[in-house]
């Protein structure tokens, strides 16, 4: 196995802030909904937050990045970077019934239409 070992200058680096990065994410057009699947390794429940104002979807996740204090960290693949998404809904979402969980590093978010908005079947006499 080959590690590379970070300079003490490098290492000062990696403890700066770094601005939130876009999670990979797919969106699902049901009939009656949306469904939004968004990856987020590394994220707890409690640090997430998801805001739906003006048809823009608001999701942030803060990754854990404690360790216990005698380990020393010898490879990270996975950076520190908190998650940050915003996807603009051009449809008419009924925010009552929006819901969330959080599994296994997947945020699946289901964002239920308005009975209006939904399609209607229309029979031919």
């Amino acid at each position: 196995m080959t590690t590379t070992c970070p300079t003490p200058a490098a290492q000062q680096a990696a403890t700066v802030p770094e601005s939130p990065q876009k999670p990979r994410y797919t969106v699902a057009r049901r009939d009656d909904a949306f469904v939004v699947r968004v990856d987020m390794p590394g994220v707890s429940k409690n640090a997430v937050n998801i805001e739906f104002h003006d048809d823009v979807l608001a999701i942030r996740g803060e990754r854990a990045t404690e360790q216990p204090a005698s380990w020393k960290m010898l490879h990270q693949e996975l950076s520190a970077q908190p998650y940050q998404l915003h996807l603009r809904i051009n449809a008419q979402v009924d925010e009552e019934k929006l819901a969330a969980s959080l599994e296994d590093g997947v945020l699946t978010l289901t964002l239920p239409l308005k009975p209006s908005t939904q399609p209607r079947r229309i029979e031919v006499n």
